[in-house]
């Protein structure tokens, strides 16, 4: 479940920020809702207890699910916004530092995406090493 919440949120907000720079506005901001949505549902499931309140989900810490999550995000945000956007799925840009020193990494920035990606689909999938 942790990894079909993490692509929900990953995709869906690529999607309405791709849509919004390649100008399809409208869809855009159909896409933002159900984005917001979905934060609003987790939100709620929270507040009223469908989430544990303590640190542990499902014998999972918390932070590491965050820490999933963003390394999940960092492995495939940039080519999904780039598909949506029409750029080439590759596609940097030359303002942001983020931008620039991806640039510059080249191949190795490919490498970390790879590296972030399988890392955090593993904590997302809640594989870990049993010690006995």
């Amino acid at each position: 479940m942790n990894i079909l919440s993490a692509l929900f949120l990953i995709l869906t907000e690529a999607l309405h920020e791709g849509l919004r720079a390649a100008g399809h506005n409208l869809a855009a901001e159909i896409a933002e809702m159900v984005h917001l949505a979905g934060i609003a549902l987790v939100f709620f499931a929270a507040v009223n207890g469908r989430i544990p309140g303590r640190l542990q989900v499902q014998g999972m810490n918390l932070l590491k699910i965050l820490i999933a999550y963003f390394l999940f995000r960092f492995a495939i945000f940039d080519t999904a916004w780039n598909l949506v956007a029409g750029q080439n799925w590759d596609f940097y840009g030359t303002v942001k530092l983020y931008d620039r020193t991806m640039t510059a990494l080249g191949s190795w920035g490919w490498m970390l995406k790879g590296i972030a990606g399988f890392w955090g689909t593993a904590w997302l999938l809640n594989y870990r090493h049993q010690a006995e």
